[in-house]
C-alpha cells in the first residue's frame, strides 16, 4: 500500500531534516509576512498581484475609503496560514461585495472581518496582524473549466533549488472557491517533467475525475517550465532551502505568486502517489548552480513516462468529427474541425446565440458543455463567422487531451487541418500570441543582463585612476536563448494581415534583437547589434542636437534648496495618491545607474544618496509617474498585456514623450531640458572612442565628475574591454522620441492619444484599429 511506503515524509521527518536544517529563522520569517514576501521578491523580478492598500490598525480601518477600491480585488491576512481569513471579491454593487462564490458580503461585515483580522485571528501565532487588499486574479481560460468559480493554484515543492514534486489545486462549490483541500478542494498530481496532470484527490480519496468537472487527467498545465523555473529563483532568493511556492496564472499576465510556505503540508505526495522523502534523498549532495539547472535536473529525475497502454486506450478521432452541443434547452448535432494548432476551441457566433448559450465573459469566451467521441467536455470557447465554412466549431487543442488524430480519419477521410483563421481579433491565438511574447518580455530582462557582475570593481579602480578602461564581465544569461529564438519563429506562422498581429510581429522582431544583443555581450558584434535594436546617431539626428544645444544659456539659475531622498519619497508619495495608484511603491537602491526609474512590478526606484532640486523633483514626477507609470496602468485596463509592458519600440516614443512633459511643466530652464540632445554627441563619441576618453568628453560638455561617470558606464555597458570602439546606443532614442512628440503635437496630434498604453507613435494607427479600446484612464493634470 501506498501510505505504508517507507518513503513517504510524515511530518517529524519534514520538520527534523528538513525544515531545522535548510530554514533559517529570518527566512521563515519572511515567508510568514506575505507583505514583505512579495515586496522583497517583486523587486527581483518575480510576478506578484498588485497592491491596493494596507490597513493596520483599528483608526485606519475607521477612515479607509472602501470607494477608492477596484470592483474586484482579494482581502488577505498579512500572517495567515491555510487560506484562512481570504475574502475574493469579484464584483461590487451597491455597496454589497461579491465573494468568488457567488455570496455577498456588505461593508460592516467586511469591516468586521477586517477587524477580526487585525486582532490576529487568522495568523499563524494568533498575533496582531494587518490587512491587505491585492487585486483578484483572473483564471486562465484553460483552468477555468476544472474549477468552481474561484482560483486554482500550482503548489510546487523545491529543496536544493530543484523543483521535487508538484500538486494542482482546483476549487469546489464545497471549498467556496478556495483553493485548500481541507476546505474541500480537488488536488491534482503533476508530472514535473512535462505538467501532465495524473491522479485526483478529493478528500483524502483517489477519484477518477474532478467532482462536477469531469476528468483531467492528460491536461498540461500551462507555462510549466516557467513556474518551474519561478520556483526555483524564489527558493534561491528568499534562502529557503525546503519550501513550497504558491503560484497562480492569471488569463492575461500568466505566472503570478500567492505566496511561499516554509512549512509546507505533505498532502502533495497523496496527489502524485509518490513519496516524497525518497525524492528528496535522490538529490541530496546534488551540486546545482543555477535554478535553470535545477528544473532540468528535476525533469530529467521525477518524470514520468506514459506507459504504451495508456495511448492505446486513447480515443482515436478524425480531422472532422460530429459533435454534440449540449445547450440549456436542447442537444444540438454538429461538425466540427480538429484543428491542435488553435488552443482554445471556437464556435459559431450565430450557432452560439441560436441555442442561447449567454453573454461572453470577461475573457470574451463563453462556457459551453459538448460531447465528442463519446467524451462529455466542458469548456470554454470563443466565437466567430462560420458561415462560410462547412463546420461550426473548430475544437483546439486544450480539449483535445486524451485524443489521438488520425486525419485520414473523418468526414471526407482525407482532411487537411486548417491553420489559424484570418482577419479576427476575438479568440485566443490572439490572447496566447500576448502571453507567450509578454513571457519573453519578462525573462530578457535586458537592462538586469547588461549591468557587468564587476561594476564594483572596475568602478573602484576607474576612481583610483581616471585613465583606466574597465573590463567588464557578465553573468550568464538567466534565459534559454536558443528555446526563445525558436518560440519566436515559430510565431511567424501564425501572424496574419491584422493590425494587432502586425503589432505582435514587430514585438517578436525586437525580441529576437534582443536576444541576439545579450548573446553578443562583451564580443565584437554587440555595437552592430545595439545599432540594429536602437539605431544609431544620424547625420540629421546630430545636427538637430547640435541646435537644440546652441539654444543653451551659459549658465543656469543657482539651485540652493535640495530635497533628500525621505523627502523625495513623500512627494511621490502624495502624487501617487493623488493619482489613485495605491499599491505603487518606492524603492532605494544604492547600485542604480539612473537617479529615478519605475519598474515593471509597481516600484518607483531611487537611487541611494541623490539629491534633487525642487525643479527636478517636479520634472521626475512628469518623467516617471506622469508618463511612464500613468501608460503602463492605462495599458493593463487594455485587453492585451503588451499594452502594459510595451510594443515593439515603444521605448522611443515614451522616453520622447517623457522629456516632452518635463520640459512642459518646468518653470525655470535647466540643464535636464538639454540632456538628451548633449546624450547624442556622447552617443556618437563613445562609438569611436574609449571608456577613460568618453569620461573626459562628458566633462567638456560641463557635466559633473559623478554625472560623467553614470553617462560613460551607460553607453559603454555591454562591452568587454572597454578601451576599444564601441557603444550602447539606447541613450540615443531619448532625443530622436523627443523630435517624434514634438513632430506629432506641431502638426496638430493629441497628446492623449500617447496614452492608450505603450507603443510607438508609429504605431499610432494600427492601434486605433484593435477592437474593444478602451480611453484612457489615467491623465496627467497638464492634459486633463
Amino acid at each position: 500500500m501506498f501510505f505504508k511506503n517507507p518513503g513517504i515524509l510524515g511530518m517529524n521527518a519534514r520538520n527534523l531534516l528538513y525544515i531545522r536544517p535548510f530554514n533559517k529563522k529570518k527566512a521563515i520569517r519572511l515567508a510568514d509576512d506575505k507583505l514583505k514576501t512579495k515586496h522583497f521578491l517583486s523587486a527581483r523580478g518575480i510576478p506578484v498581484p498588485r497592491l491596493y492598500a494596507v490597513i493596520r490598525t483599528a483608526e485606519e480601518l475607521e477612515k479607509f475609503n472602501f470607494a477608492s477600491l477596484p470592483k474586484s480585488f482579494v482581502l488577505k491576512p498579512n500572517l495567515g496560514y491555510g487560506g484562512e481569513g481570504i475574502i475574493p471579491i469579484v464584483d461590487t454593487k451597491h455597496e454589497q461585495f461579491v465573494k468568488g462564490s457567488g455570496s455577498t458580503v456588505s461593508r460592516e461585515e467586511l469591516k468586521e472581518h477586517i477587524n477580526d483580522i487585525l486582532e490576529g485571528r487568522f495568523s499563524i501565532s494568533e498575533l496582531q496582524d494587518t490587512a491587505f487588499f491585492e487585486q483578484l486574479i483572473l483564471c486562465d481560460s484553460r483552468l477555468s473549466q476544472f474549477c468552481y468559480k474561484g482560483i486554482p493554484d500550482i503548489r510546487i515543492v523545491v529543496h536544493n533549488l530543484i523543483p521535487v514534486m508538484a500538486m494542482l489545486r482546483l476549487p469546489t462549490r464545497e471549498s467556496d472557491g478556495k483553493a485548500n483541500l481541507h476546505q474541500g478542494a480537488v488536488g491534482v498530481g503533476v508530472d514535473i517533467a512535462k505538467g501532465t496532470c495524473t491522479n485526483v484527490i478529493y478528500k483524502g480519496k483517489i477519484v477518477d475525475e474532478v467532482p462536477g468537472a469531469g476528468p483531467i487527467r492528460g491536461f498540461v498545465v500551462p507555462y510549466w517550465d516557467e513556474l518551474l523555473l519561478i520556483a526555483s529563483r524564489i527558493q534561491l532568493a528568499t534562502n529557503l532551502g525546503y519550501c513550497a511556492v504558491d503560484l497562480s496564472l492569471d488569463n492575461h499576465a500568466g505566472p503570478m505568486l500567492l505566496e511561499i510556505n516554509a512549512r509546507a503540508g505533505l498532502g502533495v505526495q497523496i496527489a502524485n502517489l509518490a513519496p516524497l522523502r525518497r525524492r528528496l534523498e535522490r538529490i541530496q549532495g546534488v551540486k546545482v548552480t543555477t535554478p535553470e539547472k535545477g528544473v532540468r535536473i528535476a525533469q530529467e529525475l521525477f518524470g514520468h513516462k506514459l506507459k504504451k497502454e495508456e495511448k492505446e486506450l486513447r480515443e482515436v478521432i478524425g480531422g472532422e468529427e460530429e459533435v454534440r452541443i449540449i445547450a440549456p434547452n436542447e442537444m444540438r448535432h454538429i461538425w466540427g474541425s480538429i484543428n491542435p494548432l488553435v488552443e482554445t476551441s471556437i464556435l459559431d457566433r450565430k450557432l452560439a446565440e441560436d441555442l442561447g448559450l449567454g453573454e461572453k465573459s470577461e475573457g470574451g469566451q463563453l462556457k459551453i458543455k459538448f460531447s465528442l467521441a463519446n467524451k462529455r467536455i466542458q469548456t470554454l470557447v470563443y466565437t466567430d463567422d462560420f458561415s462560410k465554412k462547412d463546420y461550426d466549431m473548430i475544437i483546439g487543442k486544450r480539449d483535445l487531451q486524451g485524443f489521438l488524430i488520425d486525419p485520414m480519419k473523418g468526414r471526407n477521410k482525407v482532411v487537411k487541418l486548417p491553420t489559424l483563421l484570418s482577419g479576427t481579433e476575438d479568440f485566443l491565438p490572439y490572447h496566447e500570441l500576448d502571453a507567450q511574447l509578454t513571457s519573453i518580455d519578462r525573462k530578457l530582462q535586458l537592462l538586469s543582463h547588461l549591468k557587468p557582475a564587476n561594476l564594483k570593481e572596475e568602478k573602484e579602480k576607474f576612481l583610483q585612476d581616471p585613465t583606466y578602461n574597465p573590463y567588464f564581465k557578465y553573468k550568464e544569461l538567466t534565459f534559454d536563448a536558443p528555446a526563445l529564438k525558436q518560440q519566436l519563429k515559430k510565431m511567424e506562422e501564425r501572424f496574419d494581415d491584422s493590425p494587432l498581429s502586425k503589432l505582435f510581429q514587430k514585438k517578436a522582431q525586437e525580441h529576437h534583437q534582443k536576444i541576439l544583443l545579450l548573446e553578443s555581450r562583451g564580443g565584437d558584434h554587440f555595437t552592430e547589434r545595439s545599432f540594429e535594436l536602437y539605431g544609431k546617431p544620424t547625420e540629421a539626428l546630430l545636427e538637430e542636437a547640435k541646435k537644440r544645444l546652441s539654444t543653451q544659456p551659459k549658465e543656469f539659475v543657482e539651485v540652493t534648496k535640495y530635497y533628500s531622498v525621505p523627502e523625495a519619497i513623500l512627494e511621490f508619495e502624495r502624487v501617487f495618491q493623488e493619482y489613485g495608484l495605491h499599491h505603487w511603491r518606492i524603492k532605494v537602491n544604492r547600485h542604480m545607474v539612473s537617479a529615478c526609474s519605475a519598474g515593471k512590478e509597481s516600484t518607483l526606484f531611487i537611487r541611494e544618496g541623490i539629491k534633487f532640486s525642487e525643479e527636478r523633483l517636479r520634472m521626475v514626477v512628469a518623467h516617471e509617474i506622469e508618463t511612464h507609470i500613468l501608460t503602463a496602468e492605462n495599458g493593463k485596463q487594455q485587453g492585451y498585456g503588451l499594452f502594459n509592458r510595451g510594443f515593439g519600440n515603444f521605448l522611443e516614443t515614451q522616453e520622447g514623450l517623457a522629456i516632452w512633459n518635463q520640459e512642459q511643466i518646468s518653470t525655470v530652464d535647466n540643464e535636464k531640458n538639454y540632456r538628451s540632445a548633449a546624450l547624442i554627441f556622447v552617443v556618437e563619441y563613445a562609438r569611436k572612442h574609449g571608456f577613460a576618453e568618453t569620461y573626459d568628453y562628458c566633462l567638456k560638455l560641463s557635466m559633473t565628475p559623478d554625472r560623467a561617470l553614470q553617462t560613460t558606464l551607460k553607453v559603454k555597458r555591454g562591452l568587454g574591454d572597454t578601451s576599444q570602439a564601441g557603444v550602447f546606443t539606447k541613450d540615443a532614442l531619448y532625443f530622436s522620441g523627443y523630435l517624434q512628440v514634438q513632430n506629432f503635437v506641431v502638426n496638430g496630434g493629441n497628446l492623449k492619444d500617447l496614452y492608450y498604453g505603450k507603443y510607438n507613435l508609429d504605431d499610432l494607427e494600427l492601434i486605433k484599429k484593435i477592437p474593444d479600446l478602451k480611453e484612457p484612464m489615467i491623465l496627467p493634470h497638464f492634459l486633463s
